[in-house]
């Protein structure tokens, strides 16, 4: 202990005054202060999460008109543009209870390729989300794969999304 010890609770006391000033709290109130931000940042973490599911469902609707049928299969296939595998899998949550067939859905953010798709029930004979993301995700630099029912991948290459996109048109 000594001197070693009494250099630790100084540089310790520098730290917090130091912290409370970039804080603009006195001393006494750092403490409080510190659980109000927190506080703050949890809510405007709620508000972003409710704003993301609200725009997903406006995705989803939009979607919803361009749905398809290949040989047979409802299909909705599409490139969101900007957007990261978890916006991609709000939007095909969203999706699940208002359409029945095969949703897939890609999207890119940060250099990073996204792929999310899902499969109704009465489809997992015909088509497996597992397969069709494990057939296409090459095709973008990536792999991929899950359930029957629903499934993720990611690759590198954002220029290639649409042509991994029309590819899964033909596998249904």
């Amino acid at each position: 202990a000594g001197l070693p010890s009494l250099d630790k609770a100084r540089a310790d006391e520098a730290l917090i005054r130091s912290l409370a000033a970039k804080l603009n709290s006195p001393l006494g109130e750092l403490e409080k202060k510190l659980e109000g931000l927190l506080a703050h940042s949890r809510e405007l973490e709620k508000s972003l999460k409710a704003a993301s599911q609200r725009e997903a469902s406006g995705k989803a609707r939009d979607l919803l008109a361009k749905s398809e049928t290949l040989n047979g299969v409802p299909a909705l296939i599409a490139n969101l543009g900007e957007a990261d595998g978890e916006t991609l899998q709000t939007v095909v949550d969203a999706l699940k209870s208002q359409f029945n067939g095969v949703i897939l859905l890609g999207g890119h953010s940060d250099g990073a390729v996204a792929l999310v798709a899902a499969v109704t029930p009465e489809f997992i004979a015909k088509v497996q989300a597992g397969k069709l993301i494990q057939t296409i995700a090459p095709i973008i630099g990536g792999k991929g794969g899950g359930r029957p029912d629903g499934a993720r991948g990611g690759g590198k290459d954002a220029s290639r999304l649409e042509e991994a996109l029309a590819k899964a048109r033909t596998l249904l």
